[in-house]
């Protein structure tokens, strides 16, 4: 796994390069520390934490370059991996949409804080996500947290379900420093240090501060060194030059003549390459401590989300396999609910790629109704993402296709040999009647569906073997264009329905 990250109190580099100055002192995570290492609440087993988050998805002001629904699903299903030991459950509480060349490229801007400011969520966890970031030296900004404004902000190529940035910001927005505290600016090398190390504190950052005591691998001077965390051993930032990966130093000794031991694998370290990452577990209880804290309550809303996990792939019902949609337009995407799922992700495309003109949308239902203008006798692809706010992994189940021919009507029952609804128009004081011829029994639910595929009403029907006629309600329905939906085993059958005023 190759992680990349960074910035709070100084920037990871994608190369090797002189040290830059810090982007935002540590000082403000350290206090924290200390104050949270006063009242530490341990993490218990059982106590979950809700946390909820608003994912600003910035585009440029054309509207394009946003990054992919697809991707912060994979996002938040990887967060909740990455903070499962610690009783924490990440959820959507929101999708943002926003375009505005200054946040998308320099979120560090004023022009940028002030949009910033006017979009978010005073109820969750804000991340913009963002196309680049201004760094304050060499180098390129992956992530930040901001401590005054208490958002994060991350480039869109860092969003995903294999990279740690994300996990290693939100420790930031949980009080976390690197513990390589105070090396930011300029990490371990011979010169300026020597080796063992010949110096007590830190080189401090041009134009002043950043600099700190150097900790011990004795540990005697831990909880006023590096983070002041004990159980995150001494790092002195080996990770942004001295070395590419995650192996154990063995050459760099500390001011005693002691090899310094870091923990290549913490989520708030620089190394690269590890096979997985941790938090330590003071880490994980001062992280649970500032959950509780006053400054936490705007994201303690009591919300509990849905976390029944989506396992199940969608049973698709229409259209699939090719059939004809009936129309080329106004054309009724139909599955299954899913089992744990109360959102679906719904894409369609003329090419099975999705990489022609892909349409998507998300819905709490499960239909989606297509109403712009499709080539007629062409080709359709569709697929679905099954989810809900915190369990967001399932994926899309495999594709559909269909075709866009015109039609009045759809039927895949192929018990049901004929049928017909009339009146057709019908006023909204009367009712329509579906009448039905069937070669046997059939039972099944009976929907009528808007033209924007809300479900209206919906009713459990028999079909007799023969001719049977069923009462489709009508009454208080506005002038304008509905379905009628027959879903049974055997298929569905769809009609559209025109009501007049």
């Amino acid at each position: 796994m190759i992680r990349l990250v960074f910035a709070l109190a100084g920037m990871f580099m994608a190369f090797a390069i002189s040290a830059q100055p810090c982007a935002t002192p540590q000082e403000p995570l350290l206090e924290r520390t200390d104050a949270n290492k006063k009242e530490m609440i341990p993490v218990q087993r059982g106590a979950l934490k809700y946390i909820p988050m608003t994912f600003h998805l910035v585009a440029n002001e054309s509207g394009s370059g946003r990054v992919t629904e697809e991707s912060v699903l994979y996002q938040i299903a990887s967060l909740n991996e990455q903070y499962g030991d610690q009783e924490s459950i990440f959820y959507i509480d929101r999708f943002n949409y926003f375009d505005n060349d200054a946040v998308y490229n320099t979120p560090r801007s004023g022009a940028a804080n002030v949009q910033m400011k006017l979009r978010r969520d005073n109820n969750s966890i804000n991340l913009f996500i963002v196309n680049a970031i201004e760094s304050t030296g060499p180098g390129q900004t992956l992530a930040y947290y901001d401590p005054q404004e208490d958002w994060l902000v991350s480039r869109k190529g860092q969003i995903n379900g294999s990279s740690s940035t994300l996990a290693h910001e939100v420790g930031h927005f949980f009080s976390l420093a690197h513990p390589f505290s105070g090396w930011d600016c300029n990490p371990f090398d011979i010169p300026p240090y020597s080796n063992p190390v010949a110096l007590t504190h830190t080189i401090p950052c041009d134009g002043g501060g950043g600099s700190v005591l150097i900790e011990l691998h004795d540990r005697s001077n831990c909880n006023t060194a590096g983070d002041r965390i004990c159980d995150t051993p001494e790092d002195y930032n080996l990770g942004l030059f001295w070395q590419d990966d995650c192996a154990e130093n063995n050459s760099v000794k500390d001011i005693n003549g002691d090899v310094i031991k870091p923990m290549t694998n913490n989520y708030m370290s620089y190394y690269n390459e590890c096979a997985s990452y941790e938090f330590t577990t003071t880490q994980k209880n001062l992280m649970n401590t500032d959950f509780f804290t006053f400054q936490r309550a705007y994201i303690r809303t009591g919300n509990v989300p849905n976390t029944t996990p989506v396992t199940d792939p969608v049973e698709y019902i229409f259209p699939i396999n090719g059939q004809s949609a009936g129309g080329t337009n106004n054309i009724l995407l139909d599955w299954e609910d899913t089992p744990g799922a109360n959102t679906y992700l719904v894409i369609y495309d003329r090419f099975q790629s999705f990489t022609f003109n892909p349409q998507k949308a998300i819905v709490t239902s499960s239909e989606y109704l297509i109403t712009e203008d499709l080539a007629e006798d062409a080709t359709y692809y569709w697929k679905v993402w099954p989810y809900n706010e915190s369990q967001t992994g399932a994926g899309y189940s495999a594709t559909q296709n269909f075709k866009a021919s015109l039609g009045t009507a759809v039927n895949d029952i192929r018990e049901i040999t004929g049928h017909t609804l009339s009146p057709n128009p019908v006023s909204g004081l009367d009712k329509s009647i579906l009448t039905l011829s069937a070669t046997k029994n059939i039972e099944g639910t009976l929907d009528v569906m808007s033209a924007t595929g809300q479900r209206l009403s919906s009713q459990r029907v028999s079909v007799l073997s023969g001719i049977s006629q069923i009462e489709v309600e009508t009454s208080g329905l506005t002038g304008g264009l509905y379905f009628v939906v027959l879903h049974t085993q055997q298929g569905t059958l769809v009609e559209r329905l025109l009501v007049v005023d």
